[in-house]
Formats: C-alpha cells, structure tokens, sequence
C-alpha cells in the first residue's frame, strides 16, 4: 500500500517545527507538506483530492482565517475515513473540545501539544 500524503496545519511556528522535526524521524509519515490555517489546507485538498488517495492532516484546532472545527466541517461535505485520516493536535485542555472531537468521524484521535516520537508510533 502506498504511503500518504501527509499535511501540519498549524499557525504556531514552533509547533510546526516541533511537528515536523518529530514527523521526520517516523518513517509512517513522511515529507510532511505544512499550512497556517484550514482554508488553505482546504484550497490544496479542494485542487488535489483523489478518492483513490490517502491523506493524513495533523491539525490544530485553534488558528485564524479558517480554524480546524470550521475545516472538518468543510473537509466531511466530500472525504471520509477511507481518503482523509484527522490527528486533532492542540494545546487544549477543554473536555468540550475532546468531545466535540468524537463527533467527526474523520477525527481518528485527539493528541495534546507537544507531539512526541512515541505519541506517533501508538498511531501506527
């Protein structure tokens, strides 16, 4: 099976840093391609999707422009859990946000700031 396209939507830059760098070092997500906000990761997925595809998108939930509540609302209307796998990946500490989490089936787990090598490794 080929591996996905990995996306980081993140407007923290030390997050995505942090991400990323964790990212690299797992060979289950490879060359991760990063945005700042929901609406661009939205744009890309809008140009790119393919059902046949497999995307996996590590997003924060809290951002401007296009936060990750207002993407998955957008991202579900045409993907499910065969294309797109969600990693929620946020600072928050909100029982609210974990909840609202389960509510979205592309949501595959609701992982707390800073992500770590073994945090990516339960994944797979």
């Amino acid at each position: 099976m080929s591996k996905p396209q990995v996306f980081i939507v993140d407007d923290d830059p030390v997050a995505l840093l942090i991400l990323k760098k964790v990212l690299a070092k797992c060979d289950v997500f490879p060359a991760p391609l990063s945005f700042v906000n929901g609406k661009q990761m939205l744009e890309h997925l809008q140009k790119s999707f393919s059902v046949t595809g497999r995307y996996v998108i590590f997003l924060d939930i809290n951002m401007p422009v296009m936060n990750g509540w207002e993407f998955l609302e957008a991202a579900s209307a045409f993907a499910n859990r065969d294309t797109i796998t969600v990693y929620l990946v946020t600072s928050s500490t909100d029982e609210t946000d974990h909840n609202k989490a389960q509510s979205y089936p592309l949501v595959a787990k609701f992982l707390s700031k800073p992500i770590t090598l073994d945090m990516l490794n339960d994944l797979q």
